[in-house]
């Protein structure tokens, strides 16, 4: 732990924009068969772990620092892309109509992969954990809502 400190990470914010740039055009201009306004979780403990998971992991991917240099893993990086392009794909199929209920699960899944990946190559272990976090509640909560 003595390899951390805070400070500000470019590639952290990077990766918290590309995420949340479907999550804005949805904002601002959402589909007319709009379902995802009904993806909430069953009870308030899920909603707040959830929001614990996502909120902990936007922060410190941004603002904790390894003082370790980042892996150059290629694997990870291009898992990474991998992740944030099948993401993009999904949103895309879900603003033309065309979606199910696998497609909105992959929706939370790939976002998460995103993000773990990212800590992950950050080698960002607080990052990590409530990346962890988000993805098994965010995940389990879509699951719930429309499987």
């Amino acid at each position: 732990m003595k390899n951390y400190r805070l400070g500000f990470s470019w590639v952290g914010l990077i990766a918290v924009v590309l995420i949340m740039l479907p999550n804005l055009m949805y904002l601002f201009g959402a589909p007319p068969n709009d379902i995802l306004g009904d993806n909430s979780a069953i009870s308030m403990f899920w909603n707040v772990l959830e929001n614990i998971g996502r909120f902990g992991l936007m922060i410190t991917l941004c603002f904790v620092i390894n003082r370790t240099t980042p892996t150059r893993n290629r694997v990870v990086t291009i898992a990474a892309i991998c992740s944030l392009l099948a993401y993009y794909a999904l949103w895309i199929a879900f603003f033309v109509g065309r979606y199910s209920g696998i497609s909105l699960v992959g929706m939370a899944v790939f976002p998460s992969a995103f993000f773990l990946l990212t800590a992950w190559r950050q080698r960002n272990v607080f990052a990590f954990a409530f990346a962890m976090l988000f993805a098994i509640v965010h995940i389990f909560v879509t699951s719930c809502d429309f499987l």
